[in-house]
């Protein structure tokens, strides 16, 4: 198959499958995954190596991609203004499901500690995104158990970034042995350079007091690969892809962040995101899933429980029990994140397939569960 032939599908599936999927309250990113998913299933092979190299580049990019947006999104002043209750809330019931997810993994999936820690904390946290429709079509989002769960699932976005710094760290040291001088060095100037752009930025409203979007647009993707320049030498180019979204979210000025937050993401999600999710959904070993799916099912019944058990715990200062088991289930959503770790865990052959498809099925019952 030519790439322009299977590019034109991706995109073609993402538009209709994915209008069917959102009126069922599943993201339509989970289109191209599904098309991947099946290209495994019928054991079709779509590209030549060469092209599938071209792919693999692609899919890699966005991932970098999502990272960056990630970082771009990251409202630190909104998290550290949400209350006591929902902060102690969230810290438990991710506790909760990645401990117990910590050890299915580690036991079930043969693999070490530290490898097992960091799926479960990734698979513990929450797409908030996929709640948010939900929510306001039973009017809910400006009630205060709506802003409960909205809130949990804002502020876990720190735990997001500590598990993608945390993979990024462990993939660095495993491939150059731990270079601590070169690993110092990369972070030291990544996080001098985040600083210095957030700085500049009052420098910036002098020069311009009115910035275009096309040119604010063009430095956006001018930090974003240098940061991952200056990531690569230390294996980090993940962080450096978190810390160039975080800099230029605060070198934008207000006026022209939503026409430049809009550019971001239509490059991120409308081109380059549907071509993960289907690398993600083509690296799915199915026939693992289908002869040994006990990994696939504990990782998801267990999670599932974890939350529901751990909301009822810390509702019972604040929420009734119906609300508790609502908050459980609405925070068993799984979305981009947690994959985006799982690849490059698998990609850097961190993990193996095995451990990596049970995390994608497992992440893919869960929203549709939800």
């Amino acid at each position: 198959m030519e790439l322009f032939l299977l590019l034109t599908l991706v995109y073609l599936i993402s538009i209709s499958i994915g209008i069917v999927l959102e009126k069922i309250r599943i993201p339509w990113l989970f289109a191209p995954l599904f098309l991947g998913l099946f290209l495994t299933l019928i054991n079709v092979s779509p590209l030549n190596a060469g092209y599938i190299k071209t792919l693999e580049f692609m899919a890699n990019i966005g991932m970098l991609f999502i990272l960056f947006i990630i970082g771009f999104e990251l409202e630190l002043k909104e998290i550290f203004k949400l209350g006591r209750f929902i902060f102690f809330a969230m810290f438990f019931i991710i506790l909760v499901d990645a401990t117990l997810g910590s050890f299915i993994i580690h036991f079930i999936g043969n693999v070490d500690w530290i490898i097992a820690v960091i799926c479960a904390l990734s698979f513990a946290t929450v797409g908030e995104a996929v709640l948010l429709p939900i929510l306001d079509e039973f009017n809910m989002i400006n009630t205060r158990f709506g802003a409960i769960i909205i809130g949990i699932g804002t502020m876990d976005d720190m735990f997001e970034v500590f598990t993608i710094l945390l993979a990024t760290s462990f993939i660095g040291i495993s491939k150059r042995g731990f270079d601590i001088f070169m690993v110092t060095v990369s972070l030291a100037t990544l996080l001098f350079l985040t600083f210095a752009i957030i700085k500049f930025r009052k420098i910036e409203r002098k020069i311009m007091k009115t910035p275009d979007i096309e040119h604010l647009f063009i430095f956006a993707l001018f930090i974003l690969f240098f940061f991952l320049l200056i990531g690569k030498y230390a294996e980090s180019e993940a962080i450096g892809a978190l810390l160039a979204g975080v800099g230029v979210k605060n070198f934008i000025p207000k006026s022209a962040l939503k026409g430049t937050e809009e550019g971001l993401r239509l490059v991120v999600y409308g081109l380059f995101a549907p071509i993960f999710f289907l690398w993600v959904g083509m690296s799915v070993n199915l026939d693992i899933i289908f002869k040994s799916p006990i990994l696939t099912f504990s990782i998801f019944f267990v999670s599932v429980i974890a939350k529901l058990i751990a909301s009822i715990v810390a509702g019972l200062k604040g929420l009734n029990f119906r609300e508790s088991i609502l908050l459980g289930t609405g925070l068993s959503v799984r979305f981009s994140t947690g994959l985006v770790v799982a690849q490059l865990l698998l990609e850097n052959k961190i993990i193996q397939d095995y451990l990596f498809s049970a995390l994608v099925a497992a992440s893919a019952l869960s929203t549709i569960f939800v």
